[in-house]
């Protein structure tokens, strides 16, 4: 009989850095690769990844990268990781062009090992049987997977809502998860992000009929901001547009890159009538949507840009007949930013509509949507994945209301790191602390690397962004052991000349590091500067500290002339 261990890396107690692994046997299969967004409290990351270590210790292990959904925070690792841990990765045509492009843009491109993924399809991989199956989420050619093995099929649903449609690429495949259903389903690995949530996803998610009301209701041009990651709803404004006959003009190419008919080999989007931006002034502005795409927080620095009229494109500028329409709802990560962007675009003085969070749900399975999946596999065990852990506990808990013989015994709420063992004996978590579990973490991606950004380097940009800066800089002479040039002390976010006092600090400062620079340079021997600019460092910051209370980042510089 097969032995079976599940884990994650990444994905549970937080929103996304998904990386599950299943074993069975020797063979590792990665499901997910993905990132989350940095916070505040982490100033100047692009994002963060999964620590990986537990696949570079058994990377000759990794069978396949298994991809359901193309999502950068769900396939944004996958180029950091691919470098040491390389395996075949099996995608859809969509996710091998979207990987591609983002490790382009961050320089990790690879000789990645791509191998398509139809839907739906079996497919033999590391010796096991992998059966794909299409889901309707917010991006298009998600598909959930079963793995069959001699204990009952390993079921990932993927992000799925219950959707009865025939777009082939937002389609949840019920025929082939009911044939999948006829064996025996060891286990159900299931999304929570909205288990908390009663009744069904959809039509909750839907903008099309907001998009239509707002057409309705507008004298002049329309703007349109939405999320270049959710394709499904860019799908619903481009049907909205046609019926509403609309012309459309993309922003600027970010978001006119979200339609191009070639670029995923199959027209995914429905035609539409482009206009270029040379071209609004010419296009009657009753007929005229300017549509604006990007990943959120980037969205919403380009609209605050707009409404200010600090935008590079000046040719668009927002007038008092024009509407603004927010197609995206704030997220608990960027409600604040949120909130400030559309009191800007008020300031500019057009209409504004825009959807509260309440009035839309994300694109992901609701407490009957997951009931129904539940219903239908019938799991022998049930692990709830990719959320909080009020998320997870949700999930769980509406599992075992269900009254189908899930409890608490075969309910499993795991941590990162911590692995769900499975053989013919049944299922043992491993919750000991004792027992050696792999490492987790965060790895901070910045551009420069993976793991480059330390914890002080965090620490400096925090401090950067409260307290400011304060340069010190001078050339010695080693010859005259003296100061030939400077001191010149700059000082950026730290105090202004209006401050009270500021000029008898900034001489303080000022004279403690001439004081301790000709003490270092009439004794030194090896003019080494490190040491040097390290006590001056400590110093001034203490000074500082005792001082006003503040912490600015202090970078002193000494040049050694001979």
């Amino acid at each position: 009989m097969d032995k079976v261990k599940i884990m994650a890396l990444g994905g549970l107690d937080e929103d996304g850095k998904d990386l599950y692994v299943i074993e069975i046997n020797d063979a590792i299969f990665v499901v997910n690769a993905g990132f989350k967004y940095p916070t505040r409290m982490t100033p100047g990351i692009d994002f963060i990844i999964a620590d990986f270590s537990y696949l570079k210790e058994n990377k000759n292990r990794i069978k396949a990268y298994i991809l359901p959904k193309t999502k950068k925070n769900s396939f944004g690792a996958l180029p950091y990781i691919y470098k040491e841990c390389p395996a075949p990765i099996y995608c859809t045509l969509y996710s091998k062009i979207a990987i591609t492009r983002f490790a382009e843009h961050y320089e990790q491109l690879s000789d990645f090992d791509f191998h398509l993924v139809s839907l739906p399809s079996k497919v033999m991989i590391g010796g096991y049987e992998f059966e794909f199956f299409s889901t309707c989420a917010s991006v298009p050619m998600s598909y959930g997977l079963s793995i069959k093995t001699s204990l009952g099929n390993i079921v990932y649903s993927g992000d799925f809502i219950v959707e009865y449609t025939n777009d082939k690429y937002f389609k949840l495949d019920l025929n082939t998860v009911g044939k999948i259903a006829e064996n025996p389903t060891l286990i159900l690995l299931s999304d929570s992000s909205n288990a908390g949530i009663s009744g069904y996803c959809s039509p909750v998610h839907k903008l099309y009929p907001f998009f239509m009301k707002c057409f309705a209701d507008t004298v002049g041009r329309c703007f349109v901001a939405v999320s270049s990651d959710n394709l499904y709803h860019i799908s619903e404004l481009f049907k909205a547009c046609n019926d509403s006959n609309k012309k459309i003009c993309f922003y600027d190419d970010l978001s006119k890159s979200i339609y191009d008919p070639t670029t995923f080999g199959e027209q995914i989007f429905p035609p539409i009538n482009v206009v270029s931006i040379d071209d609004i002034l010419r296009t009657k502005e009753t007929d005229l949507v300017i549509v604006m795409a990007d990943e959120d927080e980037s969205l919403y620095e380009k609209i605050s840009l707009l409404a200010s009229g600090e935008n590079e494109a000046k040719q668009v500028k927002i007038s008092p007949n024009d509407t603004f329409i927010m197609g995206l709802a704030p997220t608990d990560n960027n409600e604040v930013i949120a909130t400030s962007t559309i009191d800007e675009i008020y300031k500019a003085g057009c209409q504004v509509k825009y959807i509260k969070k309440k009035d839309i749900h994300k694109m992901h399975a609701c407490e009957e949507d997951l009931k129904m999946l539940i219903s239908l596999l019938k799991p022998k065990y049930y692990f709830p994945i990719e959320g909080y852990y009020v998320n997870l506990l949700a999930n769980a808990k509406m599992a075992f209301d269900m009254q189908i013989g899930l409890s608490h015994n075969n309910i499993f709420l795991l941590d990162n790191g911590q692995s769900l063992n499975i053989n013919a004996n049944g299922a043992t978590p491993d919750f000991n602390s004792d027992n050696k579990h792999p490492v987790v973490g965060d790895v901070m991606i910045d551009g420069i690397g993976v793991g480059d950004v330390v914890n002080e380097i965090i620490n400096d940009r925090t401090r950067l962004s409260e307290d400011g800066v304060v340069v010190l800089g001078c050339a010695v002479s080693k010859s005259s052991r003296k100061i030939v040039c400077g001191p010149d002390v700059q000082m950026r976010g730290f105090l202004f000349l209006k401050d009270k006092d500021a000029d008898s600090i900034i001489k303080e400062i000022t004279q403690m590091y001439v004081t301790m620079v000709n003490d270092w340079v009439s004794n030194s021997k090896e003019f080494e500067n490190n040491q040097i600019e390290s006590k001056v460092k400590d110093a001034i910051t203490k000074y500082i500290k005792k001082l006003l209370n503040r912490e600015p980042v202090i970078r002193p510089n000494i040049i050694v002339l001979e």
